[in-house]
């Protein structure tokens, strides 16, 4: 039982302890419902939390356990830290909790080239941190120990705290484990691998192989209940992390078998790859290589990660700039008269590699620059966006065309398609030459070894109809005999209708396993970090003066739902209206809220972070999306 003191602190919060959804797991022990599981533990009228308190009005806490950095988790903590709690967290996490305000003003530069690839989920504002544990360590509190546990994972620098009460050993494992046997989403789990020597952006959900081996060390320690930061109470662990387990290594063996990388990195790393997932002996069924095709016809001439098509004219048509060396090679072609003029440009995808140097090379030749109307905003925009691999140059897109568009260009047929393949922001032109070569230019999209998917953060949509179920399609039914072109790739290839379906069909079973993994009526929810954005993501404003944004929501479910919106600003600044309050969203497509705020004529210059919550059915996700605000001073 509670003591009266607690007892009397939770009633006077006007929550009383005997409160409908209140679920008490040992005597003491008890959970508060919400958007975490707040669990408040009683000794001597003293109340420990681990996560925090979920409510409007917490309950008088004395500390706080934190699992882990992230915010949407993080909030229901720091009332109480404010109120006089002590905040404990992770060692290897505390930066996060003590720096924000410089990870911010940093990453207001660092958001452009960014390859590090991890999720901008962290507090808006400083916690204050009392004392930082990790593995190994024994924390006290009144008559409880908590043993911690190093389960990295869902983020870098995670930990579980153990505590036996009433003879019953209860784990909390943070964001480890998600009901049955799931993690809320794959894209937290994007990082490196030192040991494949694969960096951050190529490393597809790496920390995978962390998650796994943190399931196992959980498991040693015979928990007989796991009480998560969100999702149900776990009153099975070993059978949900059994599931998980299962689950995950279904899932990276079927990501693996066809995966772009193989081209790049070889089968060496990517058994390494596979190794940090897959029980041994880790054999993945790979898909055969496509046929590979040398050298390239003729009329099209390599430059870096760029192509050149030349008409017997010895006009131009290029795809992609985004080097100052490939400015100086076309300047060479043009100084020896091998290249009379560069009358087009086409831009497969935004990628600072494929973008960087476009406005440059638009003053020096005057072409025209070619995009789909699915990319003109993040090409002529680019810092209004959080993707990876922004460029810092806005590009005017000059011919804009809408996907399909087909046109002659000297003695070529060219037509320009929207290609959401490597990135939801790609296209293609596919290029048919007088006398029956054609040449299909996918930017990054493929390999001979399979599909670059390997960047969660491109938000890369796997539902029939989208992303690389569109790509293989259109591939089949309008460039069947067609070489493909990817410009980091030297030879072209071709891919059998056999290596087609065989990439369709592992992507419908990938589907299957998505579904058995993550906890949304549509997976979509848990590999795309975009879903929910603010846009501009990043914008500056006067002090003394109203700004607005709009919060963008793609509704990935199969039926329409109902977005409830709520908007945190920054002390003092006033939030002048969010329209409409409530959004209705047809299945599968996306909708706009509008955000009006001021910031007031004393706020100091510097970047801040406002941030959204979200509800529809049975969600409730605080502090879920953010966008940078920076604030300047003068007339």
């Amino acid at each position: 039982m509670f003591a009266l003191a607690a007892l009397l602190a939770l009633a006077c919060a006007g929550y009383p302890a005997d409160a409908p959804g209140l679920e008490e797991i040992t005597p003491g022990l008890k959970v508060v419902p919400g958007a975490v599981n707040g669990t408040l533990l009683e000794r001597n009228g003293k109340l420990l939390a681990f996560y925090g308190d979920p409510r409007e009005q917490p309950a008088a806490v004395d500390t706080v356990l934190f699992t882990h950095h992230r915010r949407d988790v993080v909030w229901a903590g720091p009332g109480l830290v404010s109120a006089g709690a002590k905040a404990i967290v992770p060692r290897a996490e505390a930066a996060s909790f003590t720096n924000a305000p410089s990870f911010w003003a940093e990453f207001a530069s660092k958001r452009f080239h960014d390859y590090a690839q991890q999720t901008t989920k962290l507090l808006a504002e400083r916690l204050p941190v009392a004392q930082s544990v990790r593995g190994g360590d024994t924390f006290h509190w009144q008559d409880i120990s908590a043993r911690v546990l190093d389960t990295p994972g869902y983020t870098r620098g995670a930990v579980t705290y153990l505590v036996e009460l009433n003879g019953r050993r209860i784990a909390f494992t943070g964001d480890l484990i998600y009901g049955d046997g799931k993690v809320l989403d794959l894209y937290s789990f994007q990082d490196a691998i030192a040991e494949a020597k694969i960096g951050g952006y190529h490393g597809y959900a790496a920390r995978l192989g962390d998650l796994l081996a943190s399931l196992r060390q959980v498991a040693a320690q015979r928990p007989d209940v796991l009480i998560p930061a969100r999702g149900p109470i776990i009153r099975n662990p070993a059978e949900a992390i059994a599931a998980l387990t299962a689950r995950v290594q279904a899932l990276y063996a079927n990501y693996l078998s066809i995966d772009a990388l193989r081209w790049y990195f070889h089968e060496e790393h990517m058994r390494a790859k596979a190794r940090r997932v897959l029980s041994p002996p880790a054999e993945v069924e790979w898909m055969p290589m496509a046929e590979t095709v040398e050298p390239l016809p003729a009329w099209i001439v390599p430059i870096d990660n760029s192509r050149l098509i030349l008409s017997a004219d010895r006009s131009g048509f290029l795809v992609d700039c985004g080097s100052q060396h490939i400015l100086d090679e076309l300047q060479k072609l043009r100084n020896e008269g091998k290249l009379a003029a560069l009358e087009h440009a086409f831009l497969t995808h935004y990628h600072d590699d494929h973008t960087d140097q476009v406005s440059k090379l638009v003053e020096r030749f005057g072409c025209t620059v070619h995009a789909s109307r699915q990319n003109w905003e993040v090409l002529e925009n680019p810092g209004a966006y959080r993707l990876p691999c922004l460029t810092a140059n806005p590009i005017h897109v000059s011919g804009r065309a809408e996907s399909g568009s087909r046109w002659r260009w000297k003695e070529f047929e060219v037509t320009l398609y929207y290609f959401p393949g490597q990135t939801l922001y790609h296209d293609a032109l596919l290029v048919k030459k007088d006398g029956g070569e054609q040449v299909f230019f996918i930017g990054d999209s493929f390999t001979p070894s399979g599909i670059d998917d390997y960047c969660l953060f491109n938000r890369n949509f796997v539902r029939e109809g989208t992303g690389y179920f569109y790509c293989l399609d259109l591939v089949k039914r309008t460039a069947p005999g067609a070489l493909l072109i990817n410009e980091h790739v030297a030879p072209a290839f071709r891919f059998s209708r056999a290596q087609i379906d065989q990439m369709t069909d592992t992507l419908r079973k990938r589907v299957e396993l998505l579904q058995a993994l993550l906890p949304w009526d549509d997976p979509n929810f848990g590999l795309d970090e975009g879903w929910a954005r603010f846009y501009p993501y990043a914008s500056t404003v006067r002090a003394g003066n109203q700004a607005r944004v709009s919060l963008r929501i793609m509704n990935h479910s199969p039926e329409a739902q109902t977005f409830e919106v709520r908007v945190h600003l920054p002390e003092d600044w006033s939030l002048r209206g969010v329209t409409p309050p409530r959004l209705r969203v047809p299945a599968r497509t996306e909708g706009a809220v509008q955000v009006r705020f001021e910031v007031p004529s004393g706020a100091a210059s510097g970047t801040r972070i406002l941030t959204a919550d979200l509800r529809w059915d049975n969600w409730d996700l605080r502090e879920w999306t953010e966008a940078m605000v920076t604030v300047t001073k003068g007339e």
